[in-house]
């Protein structure tokens, strides 16, 4: 099956826009950030506090790495983390954690307006499989 790309404007969006490629970076925040932020309240050993910067890295990358297929991964894994510093916010957590939190929110979005570029700019153009042929 081969592509083609988008000729009106609803395939150009619906191609630039696809979610599946956010699964994996959405995955790790939500195992590794924000996990050990709802166990904050319980207690939280030294070691477990780092899987946050830990899980922000892993999945900071994952979603800037999807990026260069769509742009939802990244407006995704920012929704998510606005959630997550909103969390961290009501717990004890060290202030480095927030941090961490939004210096990957500041990089994911620079992909955002990166990826921006490149489908203006036509370095990018997706492809919508025809399912006749």
């Amino acid at each position: 099956m081969s592509g083609r790309p988008p000729q009106t404007l609803t395939e150009q969006v619906l191609t630039n826009c696809r979610p599946q490629p956010a699964i994996p970076a959405v995955l790790v925040l939500l195992l590794m950030v924000l996990l050990p932020a709802m166990l904050a309240r319980t207690g939280i050993s030294e070691w477990q506090l780092w899987l946050i910067p830990a899980g922000v890295l892993a999945s900071a990358g994952l979603a800037i790495a999807a990026g260069f297929c769509s742009l939802a991964p990244q407006l995704i894994w920012v929704v998510l983390s606005w959630w997550g510093l909103a969390l961290i916010g009501r717990t004890d957590l060290p202030g480095w954690c927030s941090a961490v939190i939004y210096f990957g929110i500041l990089a994911v979005s620079a992909m955002f307006f990166i990826q921006i570029w490149r489908v203006a700019t036509g370095r990018f153009v997706p492809t919508v499989n025809d399912l006749q042929e």
